[in-house]
Order: C-alpha cells, then structure tokens, then sequence
C-alpha cells in the first residue's frame, strides 16, 4: 500500500511539472491447471488456479537529458485473500531507477536503481516475464554506444537465493559487448557472481564462491528463410576447495519455406554439462545464473541448462496475421548419469533445493518427451490471448524409481491488456 501511495503521488507531481511524462500499464490473467506433477496418478495432486499481475508505470523525461522510471507492480492468486474485504500487501516497486544520457556529451548512460535486465535469449540474464513477478536487478549500469553497437557494463547486489541473513549477499557484475556490424547479431559477454552465503555442498559447505562465466553468441538470418543461433558459455572459478570448470552450448536453426501463412521448421539441440565425478575437486556443473525460464526447455519447466541434453523440433504457421500456431516435441536427458535432475531455474550451488532427483549411477539418463501445441492471438491493438497445451512423458530415469509412472498434462489460458 504504501508502494500505490508513493507511486500516486509522485503521478500527481509529475502532471504539475515541466517533464515530459508517459503512463504505461498491464494486466495479465492467466489460468493454469497441472496434473501428476509426480508422475504418479494413483496420488492425486491436480492443481488449478488463477494468477493476476497488474504493472503500472510513470516514465519522466526532463530537459537535461535525465529520466527516471517508476513501475509499480501487484501479483496475486485469485480468492488468496479469502474475502475482497481483506488487503494483502503484494504491491511493490517492480522498477525504480533514473538514467543519466549522454554522459560528458558522449554515447554512455548510467543507469542506478532497481531495473530489469535481460541479454541474447536471455538463457543466462533475463526478465523472466513468464513469472507473475518477473525478475528484476538492484543495479548499477552502464551502456555505451546505440542499438548497432554498444558494450554493456553493471554491478548488481542481490539477496533472493536462500540467503540466511540480511549480510548475506550476493554480487553479480559483468560486461556484455553486442555488435550487428559482424555476421548480423555477435555477442561476446563475461558475468561474475561472488556469494559469501553458507552453502550446503559437500567440501565446500561454508566457503564463498566466485563464479565467472564467459561466453559468445551468434544469430542472423540467411536469404530472409534461414535463421541460426549458436550460443557456447564456459564457466570457472572456486566453490571452496572445489574448482568451478563447466560449459554450455545451445544450437537453434529455423527454416520458413513461404510467405502465405509463415509455415516454418525449427530444430535446436541444448546441451548443459553436468558433475561426472561428485568425489573430485571439480565441479562440473553448468549453471544457467539468473535466466528466463519459461521455453527453453518446453513449456511444463520441468528441466533446466543444468546437467541437461536436450533436443527439439518445431513447426509453427500464421492462419491470420495476428495469429500464431506453433507445436514442439522435446527429447530430454541428463548430460551425466553421476549428477542430478535439476529444477528449472537451474543449479545454483544448492542441491538440497534445487534437485528433482538425483541420478543412479548405471541407469537410464533418459528424462522423457514433452509435447505442446500452442496457440498467440491479437485481439485487438492492445488485446492479447495466449493458450497451450502440453503433455510430459516420462522416461527411463523417471521409471527407474516408478515402473508404474505415467504422463503429466498441464494447460493455461491468459489474457492480457497492454496500455
């Protein structure tokens, strides 16, 4: 509540000044429903509700080349409040931040406050929209150059991974350099996370961590048919008495073979290395850091970029320009028998809450088969709707524990107002 107040406020002020003011907003509703999560129907754990995301937002831009963002945000399930007579504070500042431009009368901006973040396909970085409450980054940044060239740079602290106390921080700075003057989009990034949390893990439960991670990205477009995306990540650095050494690679290619109905085949192949030896002093685990979950893996979130081999095809068509169709089948695996199952956004240095399931030495690695249809149609200029399907089948590595484990289903439906 205070949040709307302070937001409100600085609204009314904003009218009343000589800035040049702009109010934006969103309200998403989305219905889901989820069945044998488990793999396990004899059990019983369906689930259905209805989540609500409303965004608004009051961008300000003054005459010095200054401006400043405010975004409030509400996230909430429906009848959560038991009566529409009882208040729940879900209301927060999603973003608040003022950005210097042109810095010394040069193509640099400075970015300071709360903001959201998101790079390439946003495997490593991103906003992570499809989460009611996203994800945002309390940040400073810096960007120089424009939208053919420019280098990004920032530092970021955040406190949102099971941190024990408010000491407990984590910081995560990095340089981000995009070019579209090279083979159409080349990307070449490092990140860094540093993170003096008590971990969990086996020899190094305790000790702080420097991950970096380094990578290049390459995408374009061949004759207006072919498009490619080559993505490879490399991660180092020491857990403890553990040596970070890990990679990840991520290979899209996609073919639209008319213009009438925009028919179009894709294939991609992902690939995140995981722990062959949890008795050694590596840690070969890739880590996908802070990413956009939702997609890359199929849309029930069931896998991650962590300990992951994950292959796919698509094929999608436009019936009507403002609709889209698209249908996806996955084949999941882990990448090495001796690690685990990881939860969707990935390993973080902490199996206790982020493993499915840990991997039987000599068993099958075989996770399963994801199938979805989906379905994107613009309503009207500020109207959207989006639905799907999907169907999980579960594989050899689930069976090993449940010879009995059958298919999980899942569904959603979402409205959603942009203005």
């Amino acid at each position: 509540m205070r949040a709307l107040i302070c937001f409100l406020l600085i609204c009314c002020c904003s009218t009343f000044s000589q800035t040049e003011t702009r109010i934006t907003g969103e309200v998403r509703v989305r219905a889901e429903g989820r069945q044998n999560a488990d793999f396990n129907s004899r059990l019983g754990d369906q689930s259905i509700f209805i989540a609500q995301r409303t965004r608004a937002a009051l961008l300000a831009q003054f005459p010095s080349q200054v401006r400043a963002l405010l975004q409030i945000q509400d996230t909430r399930l429906w009848g959560e409040e038991g009566a529409t007579n009882r208040v729940l504070n879900h209301a927060d500042f999603h973003q608040a931040y003022f950005e210097i431009e042109r810095l010394f009368g040069k193509a640099l901006a400075v970015r300071v406050g709360r903001q959201e973040m998101a790079f390439g396909r946003e495997r490593l970085v991103g906003k992570n929209d499809w989460d009611q409450a996203g994800r945002a980054f309390d940040a400073v940044r810096c960007t120089w150059g424009d939208s053919m060239q420019k280098a990004d740079f920032w530092l970021a602290q955040n406190r949102n991974k099971n941190a024990a106390g408010i000491n407990s921080y984590q910081e995560f700075l990095g340089g981000y350099f995009s070019t579209q003057k090279i083979f159409y989009t080349t990307e070449v990034y490092t990140l860094a996370l540093l993170d003096d949390r008590d971990f969990p893990l086996g020899a190094a439960a305790g000790k702080s961590l420097l991950l970096l991670t380094s990578g290049l990205r390459a995408a374009g477009e061949i004759k207006q048919k072919w498009r490619y995306d080559f993505e490879a990540a490399y991660q180092f650095g020491r857990h403890g008495n553990l040596r970070v050494q890990a990679f990840g690679i991520a290979l899209q290619g996609r073919w639209q073979w008319a213009q009438r109905y925009a028919p179009a085949l894709s294939a991609s192949y992902v690939f995140g290395s995981g722990d062959r030896n949890p008795f050694d002093q590596k840690m070969e685990t890739f880590s996908a850091l802070f990413p956009t979950i939702y997609g890359h893996f199929g849309a029930m979130d069931y896998v991650s970029w962590s300990n992951t081999a994950a292959t796919a095809a698509a094929f999608e068509f436009r019936p009507a320009k403002d609709c889209l169709i698209q249908t996806k089948v996955y084949y999941l695996q882990l990448a090495h028998g001796n690690d685990a199952w990881y939860s969707a956004p990935g390993f973080n240095f902490d199996r206790r809450s982020e493993t499915f399931l840990p991997a039987l030495p000599g068993e099958s690695i075989e996770l399963g088969y994801e199938w979805e249809v989906s379905c994107s149609y613009t309503v009207r200029e500020h109207v959207r709707l989006l639905c799907g399907l999907s169907r999980f089948f579960p594989g050899g590595f689930i069976k090993a524990g449940n010879p009995q484990a059958d298919a999980s289903d899942w569904g959603f439906f979402t409205l959603q107002m942009q203005f």
